[in-house]
């Protein structure tokens, strides 16, 4: 009997995850309040003008990096995935650490390359106008499951991509801000790691702590919403804010979603402890 009514959910949650899965796989359009970069070779004039009174932060995830395979890139599992992943691995919801340890390999082992090869040679431009250049991402700053220290291992995959960020400010950890998962933001080698948080917050805070003030702040980011927080910071600040919405991987070829297949990598990362790429 029991077996019967798990094979007869089994079917109707498939079934459901089949019919409505489309909705889950669709990104929804932001919104376009700031001038859209496709690539960072239109904004090269713009960032020409950058001294050593300009601080340009790039963000890290689909702005400065990128993955090739949906999951790694997205880091969601979309709803009818989901209820696929919880029949067939239920241990990875009742025990969050199995799932944290899983989804870190995931992250450790999934191929990534620069979103566009010329962001190495514009930042290094940069730094031979005197600008300051910063890398800022909102990820969590602990350790991650496998990835003992999440900014040591992201400021360590910028560097290897030729990634250069402004060094001459020292490690520093933001304790006057909240905390997520027991950890606060900090700034580790020339990378803010928001840890959560907004990024106009963080880069205000950055400001305070080594009493910093700039002119510019420019901040090439594929998130609206990040841009919006810096624009408020820098208003309340009468700093002036140039926001560039980088949006290079949203018309980026990328292998169509496939729920089975993604099911299949779920499989193999639960079974193998490795990463299978899309097909």
């Amino acid at each position: 009997m029991k077996k019967i009514v798990a094979l007869t959910l089994g079917l109707v949650l498939t079934t459901t995850a089949i019919i409505f899965g489309p909705r889950y796989f669709q990104t929804p359009e932001e919104p376009c309040t700031f001038p859209q970069v496709y690539s960072i070779n239109d904004i090269q004039d713009e960032l020409a003008q950058a001294d050593s009174s300009t601080f340009v932060f790039f963000d890290c995830d689909d702005t400065l990096i990128t993955a090739s395979d949906f999951l790694p890139r997205t880091f969601v599992l979309p709803l009818p995935l989901k209820i696929l992943t919880l029949i067939k691995h239920p241990s990875l919801f009742l025990d969050p650490k199995a799932g944290e340890n899983l989804f870190s390999i995931m992250l450790e082992k999934a191929p990534r390359k620069l979103t566009e090869p010329a962001l190495a040679d514009v930042i290094k431009k940069l730094h031979t106008q005197g600008a300051h250049v910063l890398g800022i991402t909102g990820m969590e700053t602990g350790k991650f499951g496998v990835i003992e220290s999440m900014p040591a291992w992201r400021a360590t995959m910028l560097k290897d991509f030729g990634i250069v960020l402004s060094n001459e400010f020292e490690n520093i950890t933001f304790d006057q801000l909240p905390r997520y998962r027991n950890n606060a933001p900090v700034l580790y080698n020339g990378l803010i790691c928001c840890n959560q948080q907004a990024k106009g917050t963080l880069i205000g805070a950055f400001l305070d702590h080594f009493k910093l003030r700039p002119s510019t702040i420019v901040l090439v980011d594929d998130s609206h919403e990040e841009l919006v927080s810096l624009q408020e910071e820098c208003t309340r600040r009468h700093i002036k804010a140039i926001c560039y919405h980088y949006k290079a991987t949203s018309h980026a070829q990328h292998k169509p979603f496939r729920l089975w297949h993604a099911l299949k990598q779920i499989d193999h990362l639960f079974e193998h402890h490795a990463w299978l790429a899309d097909i």
